[in-house]
């Protein structure tokens, strides 16, 4: 499993907080998200993308404070994209790109 890294960091399970934006990449994937806030919920909502033809599935995954995980995953293969909006709990999410 290979995991996306956040603008130039390390990080591949990044700590976000409401009104963040982010555009991880990994090898063979793209992805955007934005983390919005609203009654003291937050919402996760954006898009991935495999861009390489290598026999790799690609997957979006977020775990919430509430304990509770979202997952998205693909193996349609090259140039699919994908979008997801998932709402709980709280205002942090833990959200990365993988693939598998």
């Amino acid at each position: 499993m290979t995991f996306g890294t956040l603008a130039g960091t390390a990080s591949a399970r990044p700590n976000g907080h409401c009104g963040q934006t982010f555009d991880p990449t990994t090898d063979g994937a793209t992805a955007h998200w934005t983390l919005d806030c609203s009654g003291g919920q937050i919402t996760v909502k954006g898009w991935y993308q495999d861009d390489e033809l290598d026999g790799d599935c690609v997957g979006v995954k977020a775990h919430f404070a509430d304990g509770s995980t979202k997952r998205s995953e693909t193996c349609d293969g090259w140039g699919s994209k994908k979008s997801f909006k998932w709402t709980r709990p709280g205002s942090i999410a833990d959200v990365y790109l993988y693939e598998f």
